[in-house]
């Protein structure tokens, strides 16, 4: 119910304030037995003290019969009609629980407690004015009382009253006197909701009522930066600088104004100074800061502001993750890898639920190549976030590097199975099984992971390991359908690849395998002037080429020469001797 109030406790206060409007004489006749100075009949005494039972139980359908009673017995009697009243409140019956409170001011016009009741009524039923109205009564007669002030201002202003709730607090000024903390309150509102005429003059009133007011001095001053009049702002704020020179608010906004001006030497000082206060909220630094962090992107002449912000950032807030994250990131753009891996590592600390935090911390160790701590981190990981397939994707890779490929298959084939809707991450993992799968042997389930992969996304790095490990193990012609689809994949890859001499490579060994000599031939002369001439397998395959064209003379040369290139003697030696 939106005025909930049927707590054994509320309900005893509840019994306190109608007792305060029924007479004295009710309370003083029961204690003495004395008839003759009991107002009302028996009937309606009875009725009375039933309802107050019911509320104590909560029975407000009760109770109400039991108030409604006593209404009509005593009609004149205001604590029965302001019982009712807050009964229909409880049980949302507005337009019945203004009634009852209309009737009750009528009979005591004085009583507060029946205005802000009937305001409660009336605010529910979208009577902003009205509400505003009792309220007014209600505050005034309350001078001090800024608890009740703001509460029905809140109130109306939860409401969409705006007009209503300025008009409330501007009426009590006017009949209890100026008070900056109800002027600052109306300030938060005038700023949400008036044009920049109505803003600066109400704050120029505030600043002429209250002289001495740094907050309005400070508004009046960001009013100024907002309308583009940045010499009478730099004078406002100088001004209250030398009043209050350490409050970091001025220094932030002195910080604002010299970047306005692109004075980025005179701003910087400011801001040293506002990011190590605790008067400005953590989230305007880390605006500037994240600002200051894109122009150190654009710009290299805002780096070394970028790095000492960053350094009274973390002076001040070592503890927040956000800054923490941000200090860690800018040592990593600049390869301080061991600084960077610290700074995750206290990143892990402060916030272990984050999986941005894991994943971090195991990018840097890739650059690091700490594979076996960046398996036990994956490991942890994945018992916190068991449905993060990334997770799965470095703990392979790890184990792969520190030769654990069987575990790393595990991995792997773990991130396929919670993979959603990310072809990417999917065509990553499945790849890398592929490779994985070779290591232990499992060459058919390799075929099968590498076509997943190229199912889930187009790359041409995948399409080129595909095609050439299909091109090394098989041959024809039992292996020519395997042939025609490494063939597939190699033209699609030189397609996406355009000018890669590794590519070309592999093409051409495809085109040798089929058969295809000549263009085999063609395509490898191609990669070899697109980087690969000094390649020992491209050479190689050369002269497997050249052999195959009866051309033997030139392939012992050129098998030579891919021994030179540091070739597998093994491989070549036994080709060169070949008759």
């Amino acid at each position: 119910m939106m005025f909930s109030r049927t707590t054994w406790t509320t309900w005893m206060l509840a019994l306190a304030l109608s007792l305060s409007f029924s007479s004295c004489r009710l309370v003083s006749s029961l204690g003495k037995g004395q008839a003759e100075d009991v107002p009302y009949g028996k009937e309606t005494q009875l009725a009375y003290f039933e309802g107050q039972g019911h509320l104590l139980k909560g029975d407000l359908e009760d109770a109400y019969a039991s108030f409604l009673k006593c209404a009509d017995a005593q009609p004149e009697e205001v604590a029965f009609h302001f019982q009712l009243g807050k009964i229909d409140l409880e049980l949302e019956r507005f337009e019945a629980a203004e009634n009852h409170m209309d009737r009750a001011a009528s009979l005591e016009p004085q009583n507060t407690w029946v205005r802000y009741h009937r305001g409660l009524a009336r605010l529910a039923q979208g009577n902003g004015p009205g509400a505003e109205e009792d309220w007014t009564a209600f505050v005034v007669a309350r001078p001090g009382d800024l608890e009740s002030l703001l509460e029905c201002a809140d109130r109306l202003l939860s409401q969409g009253h705006v007009l209503p709730t300025l008009n409330l607090l501007s009426n009590y000024e006017d009949e209890v006197g100026k008070d900056e903390d109800v002027r600052t309150e109306a300030l938060r509102l005038v700023e949400q909701t008036a044009d920049p005429k109505s803003l600066g003059q109400f704050l120029q009133a505030a600043k002429k009522d209250f002289p001495e007011s740094d907050i309005f001095q400070l508004q009046w001053a960001r009013y100024l930066m907002a309308t583009d009049d940045l010499d009478a702002c730099l004078a406002e704020l100088l001004a209250l600088a030398q009043r209050r020179p350490n409050w970091g608010l001025v220094q932030f906004e002195l910080a604002e104004l010299w970047t306005r001006k692109d004075n980025l030497d005179a701003a910087l000082p400011h801001l040293k100074r506002a990011m190590s206060s605790d008067d400005v909220a953590l989230e305007s630094k880390l605006r500037v800061l994240l600002g200051y962090g894109l122009l150190a992107q654009e710009d290299a002449s805002y780096r070394d502001a970028y790095s000492t912000l960053l350094e009274r950032m973390m002076a001040a807030h070592g503890e927040e993750p956000a800054v923490v994250e941000l200090a860690c990131d800018w040592a990593y753009q600049n390869d301080a890898l061991e600084e960077a891996l610290d700074l995750a590592l206290l990143l892990l600390e402060l916030a272990p639920g984050s999986v941005e935090t894991w994943t971090n911390l195991m990018a840097i160790r890739v650059d690091l190549r700490q594979w076996a701590p960046m398996a036990a981190d994956a490991e942890s990981a994945i018992a916190r976030f068991p449905l993060d397939p990334l997770l799965y994707y470095y703990r392979g890779l790890a184990l792969g590097e520190t030769g654990q490929h069987e575990l790393a298959v595990k991995a792997y084939e773990g991130g396929l199975n919670v993979v959603l809707d990310n072809p990417m991450l999917e065509g990553a993992l499945a790849s890398a099984l592929a490779s994985a799968l070779r290591e232990v042997n499992d060459l058919d389930q390799s075929e099968v992971a590498f076509e997943r992969s190229l199912r889930a996304m187009e790359d041409a790095f995948v399409l080129n390991n595909h095609a050439y490990f299909l091109s090394t193990r098989h041959a024809m012609p039992e292996g020519q359908s395997r042939l025609e689809r490494a063939l597939e994949c190699s033209t699609r890859a030189n397609q996406l690849r355009p000018g890669e001499g590794n590519f070309m490579d592999t093409q051409a060994h495809i085109l040798y395998k089929l058969g295809r000599h000549n263009d085999a031939l063609d395509w490898i002369l191609r990669a070899q002037e697109n980087g690969m001439g000094g390649d020992a397998v491209a050479l190689e395959h050369e002269g497997d080429i050249r052999w195959a064209l009866g051309e033997k003379e030139v392939a012992r040369e050129v098998w030579r020469r891919a021994l030179e290139a540091g070739g597998d003697e093994k491989v070549l030696n036994p080709k060169i001797a070949r008759p």
